[in-house]
């Protein structure tokens, strides 16, 4: 969807009664190797991360679906970052490597798995859930392995208005420096989470059959700010027409992929 929230974009006629969901799982194949996986109505990539407990020996990125046609080779691109240290905590970046030339779904899915691995942590699945609502009150609520772990709303212009204790934050820009200099490590994953799943979930508004097979500018990403959007790709590139917008209440959480 696109990157800029103020940008005028034909409404979903269908929006009112749908779910947005994302769903993100990781899943031990063995001692070195974890799968990650992430779909919501946009996207649904699957990334198999190798490791030695210390740091990515080998990192292989596919898509199952993707919005535009600029996004295809982007699992390629991943394979660079081999090498990259394990991390224990989703605050510390790698300053390793440049976050806009990798695809951002797949660089945060892989950041988080790292973490995931660090922590020597179990299989688990989260949830991101957007119900249908007005633009100034937005409820996302965060599951984790089908329990709700976190619950917040935010108002049209995605700073947060409940809870109390997190009233006022901004979920858009100014979210990184704020979530870091007051959130436990636990606690900034939660909500990381939540707002990727919430810029991407405001998309549910848009009707992106619209822009089937026309410029992916029109409704994707700010040019370079993503390996799509890089400029040797984005003035080719093309929406495609695998989205499925609008789930319904019965099938909120049902991805066959993830």
């Amino acid at each position: 969807m696109t990157d800029d929230p103020a940008r005028r974009m034909a409404a979903n006629p269908a929006y009112g009664d749908g779910y947005f969901v994302r769903t993100t799982r990781f899943r031990r194949l063995g001692p070195d190797r974890v799968e990650a996986v992430l779909e919501d109505p946009f996207h649904a990539l699957a990334l198999l991360i190798h490791h030695d407990d210390q740091r990515l020996t080998a990192v292989e990125g596919r898509w199952e679906r993707h919005p535009l046609s600029s996004c295809a080779e982007a699992g390629g691109e991943m394979t660079g970052l081999a090498g990259l240290p394990l991390v224990d905590d989703l605050r510390t970046r790698w300053l390793q490597t440049e976050p806009a030339l990798q695809c951002t779904h797949m660089f945060d899915t892989l950041r988080l798995a790292a973490v995931h691995i660090a922590k020597g942590r179990a299989d688990r699945r989260h949830d991101v859930i957007l119900p249908d609502s007005d633009a100034d009150y937005q409820p996302v609520r965060l599951l984790q392995d089908g329990t709700l772990v976190l619950e917040i709303v935010i108002d049209g212009d995605f700073h947060i208005t409940a809870p109390s204790a997190y009233s006022g934050a901004p979920l858009l820009n100014g979210f990184a420096r704020w979530a870091a200099e007051r959130l436990s490590a636990e606690d900034f994953e939660r909500l990381f989470l939540i707002q990727r799943g919430a810029f991407v979930g405001r998309g549910q508004r848009m009707d992106i059959t619209r822009y089937y097979g026309r410029d992916g500018a029109l409704s994707g990403p700010l040019p370079a700010t993503c390996f799509g959007s890089q400029p040797e790709r984005y003035a080719a590139s093309l929406r495609l027409a695998n989205a499925r917008p609008g789930l319904r209440r019965e099938d909120a959480a049902l991805f066959p992929f993830a």
